[in-house]
C-alpha cells in the first residue's frame, strides 16, 4: 500500500508530464513551488520517487528496547504509593538496559517518542477553602481594570 507521500509525489510528476508548471502544480496540490519542483527535478533525474537514505549512525534504541523500556517504565509506575517516575529514573533504567549515558533532556525526548508525557504533580493543602478562593476571584476581577496578559507597550 502507498502512502500518502508517495502518492502526492506520483501526483506531481503525472501533472508535470501534462505540461503543467510548477506554480501551477504547487497551486492545484497545496504544496509550495519548491517542493513540486523539487521533485519533478528529482523523478527526472534518477527515475524514483522514494526517500533516499539517510545519513548518521543508528540508535542503539531500536523499537523491541524502546518498548521494553516502557513497559518497566509501566510496571513501577503502577506499583503501589507510587505517583510517578523521574527522569533521572528512567536515564538510569536506559544506562543499566543498554550501557549507554544519555542527557535528562534526550530522556525526556525517548519518553516522548514513546507515548508517555511529563506530568507535574501538583499539591492541593489540606485545610484549602474553595469559598474564599471563589470570593478572591470574584474580587480579583472586579478591582482589575485591564487584561493582565495584555502586551506591555
Amino acid at each position: 500500500m502507498k502512502s500518502a507521500k508517495q502518492k502526492e509525489r506520483e501526483l506531481i510528476v503525472k501533472l508535470s508530464n501534462e505540461k503543467r508548471t510548477t506554480r501551477e502544480i504547487a497551486s492545484i496540490l497545496g504544496i509550495s513551488k519548491s517542493k513540486s519542483a523539487f521533485w519533478v527535478k528529482r523523478f527526472r533525474d534518477s527515475k524514483s520517487l522514494d526517500d533516499k537514505k539517510r545519513n548518521g549512525r543508528p540508535t542503539p534504541l531500536t523499537k523491541d528496547k524502546l518498548n521494553s523500556i516502557r513497559d518497566i517504565i509501566k510496571s513501577k509506575v503502577i506499583e503501589p504509593k507510587r505517583a510517578g517516575i523521574t527522569s533521572k529514573e528512567v536515564l538510569k533504567i536506559i544506562e543499566t538496559k543498554i550501557n549507554r549515558k544519555y542527557t535528562l533532556r534526550h530522556i525526556q525526548r525517548l519518553l516522548h517518542k514513546i507515548g508517555l508525557s511529563l506530568i507535574t504533580p501538583r499539591v492541593s493543602h489540606i485545610r484549602k477553602d474553595e469559598k474564599a478562593q471563589r470570593k478572591f476571584r470574584k474580587e480579583f476581577k472586579k478591582n482589575l481594570s485591564r487584561n493582565m496578559w495584555a502586551i506591555q507597550s
